[in-house]
């Protein structure tokens, strides 16, 4: 009992001690606004005098009198502020026989002449002086005041801790006390609001709100003079009588009280029963209080304390009473809450401010908190968890259809095809495979309808996260089928991807007319799936093929379409390619036989594909796209290097039983990297590319320090007596072709120089 009349005994303090500080401090602002209003007024004042006095230019009518009167001044100045308890009115004055010019005042009295300037500023003052409280009516009249009551207050507890300690009151009186304290504290802090002291009453229904709840917490969990159904009704009657005060005196702070009563109300009942039902059913009513209450009065912050305090009683009843037979019913409930707080998300969407955004982006974790529950509630019993993906995926595209929410819709579709990868949701064995299948194709067949109502229906071209979508459309049904299928029907992965190929190319037939730029993506999209085919189907390096595909599919369409971020992306995801390719270099292939192994042919296809792209950035005219074709040209031939030099050394690696099989293969390598840089540079002179040629120039020069310095000192007989002659014959054929070059691009109108002539 000593921790509850400590605790009673702080909540009185806090009150009592802290509202006196912010009453004054709200005061001393008041004081200091009504001040600058004064100076604004003296400043209004001394307009109007100075536009009266004998020195002002004339309203009659004279020698331009009529043009540069300044009638219109006084009447701007007394609409830039008017006092609130009259209203101007307008005069006429007679500058002379001929015309007369109206002007308002900035504060005549209300049906009398304009008054002077000396009674004005009397006025003024009287008004000011009584409006601004000093410091001695501050101190005297209400620091006494909030100095009274805290003593007042600490010797009644005193008195009251002095009795509990000395059994001068039983526990019964104690709990009877408690609630008459906080009814008075409630009943008297109505009483003081409705008489202009608002905070401070409300500070005081507040407090005795608190107190209450204390009291009955006390009676059931202290004392047990009451039983857990009644403490429970008890504490409800509360929360709703704090609802309805906080509505009736338009007070966030005891709407606060009342959501957070509310909500550790079943906490301090406690107990040992699993009443789910009586649980989320008072939770679900007590978010929707709560909903209208907030609306009512755009208390946006009450929403977020509500979605605080729901995720905290769902996890507390999971973490102690969940049980698989209650699936259903918590999956209905947390489907409940997850509307309720979606409706209470649209409508704080449409406030402005810092407290609306914060709401905001705290409200929208909760469509993906449950997601996550569901999948992990319904994937323990299937098939829930395949009704439950597809009817995700449907909810999802028509929440996001009006508004278009393309982001939104991206975001859905990730969010079901990362559930359905791998044995985490979707049930494993034969007799899972058609329901797998059908859940599958369902969720890429409503997004892909998605684009199509948007694009044929709605005449909308795609935006560039709708065409990430399209593609995560189909290379994800690609690969969600095909881990579906794998274990049952391994044969059937090319034939998927052929027809998967074919779907993409029928799509882009219908998008042909209504957008080219998601026609031509259906076209890549064909590509990449008809090369990932063929790549599974033989046994190659499926990821490979795939991404290499797909980037040079990408970047042709941002260099057709001037799109940076397709070039971008495109030409990332083809180097990602061209990494994991390299990174197989160092293994031998099972079964290795020169140039007809997977590796081999998935090297020449990226190179091909590298290659094709350096043709397409030669015909755009951005002015990157020749710094972007050279560099494809060194990723390609160092790429073809090591490729050459892995097919030599997977060659002999087997056969190093053999004594010369070292010698060999050391002779082949400078042999190979000699002819490839020798391509290059006739490549490069026969299409004028100098890029080319310094690439063939710099393989020649490494191989040369090779041959000088490995090859000089390793090889030796017949061995180095080859390397060697065939090296030097090819550097010699190298400077020939330079030579016969230098002779062929000289201009013919270009006389020869005297040490040329001379030249034999």
């Amino acid at each position: 009992m000593a921790e509850f009349v400590g605790l009673l005994v702080s909540l009185i303090l806090v009150v009592f001690v802290l509202m006196p500080v912010l009453t004054f401090i709200r005061m001393g602002r008041i004081s200091r606004e009504l001040e600058e209003l004064s100076e604004r007024v003296t400043t209004l004042e001394r307009v109007r005098a100075s536009s009266t006095s004998p020195f002002a230019p004339s309203h009659a009518a004279g020698v331009g009198g009529d043009r540069f009167s300044s009638a219109t001044e006084p009447a701007n100045v007394g609409a830039f502020i008017q006092s609130p308890s009259t209203e101007p009115t307008s005069e006429g004055h007679t500058g002379g026989a001929s015309s007369s010019v109206a002007w308002v005042p900035p504060f005549p009295p209300a049906g009398g002449p304009a008054v002077g300037r000396v009674g004005s500023d009397a006025a003024h003052t009287a008004v000011a002086e009584a409006a601004t409280p000093d410091l001695e009516e501050r101190l005297g009249g209400r620091g006494l005041l909030y100095t009274g009551i805290v003593v007042l207050l600490l010797g009644v507890s005193f008195f009251l801790k002095y009795a509990f300690e000395n059994a001068w009151i039983n526990e019964t009186g104690r709990v009877v006390f408690g609630v008459v304290a906080g009814l008075a504290l409630v009943g008297g802090g109505l009483r003081l609001a409705s008489q202009g002291l608002a905070v401070f009453g409300q500070a005081l229904a507040g407090t005795g709100l608190a107190i209450l709840y204390l009291a009955v917490y006390a009676a059931l969990d202290f004392y047990g003079l009451i039983n857990e159904t009644t403490a429970f009704l008890l504490m409800t009657v509360v929360t709703i009588g704090a609802g309805a005060m906080a509505h009736q005196q338009r007070a966030q702070a005891l709407a606060f009280i009342a959501v957070g009563g509310g909500f550790l109300t079943p906490l301090l009942i406690g107990g040992d029963e699993n009443a789910q039902l009586r649980l989320f059913s008072y939770v679900a009513l007590l978010v929707g209080g709560t909903m209208v209450l907030s609306l009512r009065h755009r208390w946006l912050a009450l929403n977020a304390l509500s979605y605080i305090a729901t995720l905290g009683v769902v996890v507390a009843w999971a973490s102690s009473f969940y049980t698989d037979a209650q699936w259903l019913r918590t999956l209905l409930f947390l489907t409940l809450f997850c509307v309720l707080f979606l409706v209470i998300l649209r409508e704080t969407n449409r406030n402005k401010g810092v407290t609306a955004r914060l709401v905001t982006t705290l409200l929208s974790t909760a469509p993906i908190f449950y997601h996550l529950a569901a999948i992990v509630i319904s994937a323990a019993h299937p098939p829930a968890i395949h009704v439950y993906l597809i009817a995700f995926t449907a909810t999802g595209l028509w929440l996001t259809a009006d508004p278009h929410r393309p982001i939104l819709r991206l975001l859905v579709l990730l969010g079901a095809d990362v559930a359905m990868f791998g044995a985490l949701t979707l049930p494993e064995g034969i007799s899972w495979a058609a329901p797998n299948v059908v859940t599958i194709v369902a969720v890429a067949a409503l997004h892909l309808m998605a684009i199509l109502d948007r694009v044929l229906r709605q005449e909308q071209p795609l935006a560039a996260s709708e065409l990430v979508t399209l593609h995560l459309t189909g290379l994800g049904l690609f690969a969600l089928l095909y881990a579906a299928l794998q274990p049952t029907y391994p044969e059937f992965r090319g034939a998927l991807a052929a027809l998967l190929a074919l779907g993409a190319v029928g799509l882009w037939r219908l998008l042909l007319t209504r957008d080219r730029i998601a026609a031509l993506n259906a076209v890549a999209l064909s590509f990449t799936l008809a090369a990932m085919g063929l790549a599974v189907q033989f046994d190659g390096p499926t990821v490979i093929v795939g991404w290499a595909a797909e980037g040079a599919a990408a970047a042709w369409l941002g260099v057709r379409f001037r799109r940076r971020a397709f070039q971008l992306g495109g030409a990332m995801l083809w180097l990602l390619a061209v990494v994991r390719l390299l990174d197989s270099f160092s293994e031998i292939p099972a079964n290795f036989t020169v140039l007809a192994n997977a590796r081999a042919v998935a090297t020449l296809f990226v190179v091909v594909l590298g290659y094709a792209l350096t043709c397409v950035f030669s015909r755009s005219e951005a002015p990157e796209a020749g710094r972007a074709r050279a560099g494809l040209h060194v990723v390609i031939s160092f790429l073809t290097l090591m490729w050459v030099t892995s097919e030599i050394t997977s060659f002999w690696e087997v056969r190093y039983l053999s004594a010369q099989a070292h010698l060999y293969e050391q002779t082949m390598l400078s042999l190979a990297a000699g002819l490839y840089g020798a391509l290059l540079i006739m490549i490069g002179m026969k299409r004028g590319y100098p890029p080319l040629r310094y690439i063939g120039m710099t393989i020649l020069a490494v191989t040369v320090l090779k041959v000088f310095f490995y090859d000089l000192w390793e090889l030796g007989g017949i061995y180095r007596v080859v390397g060697f002659m065939a090296f030097g014959a090819l550097l010699v054929l190298v400077s020939y072709l330079y030579q016969k070059r230098r002779g062929v691009t000289r201009p013919s109108s270009e006389s020869p120089s005297p040490s040329d002539a001379a030249m034999p």
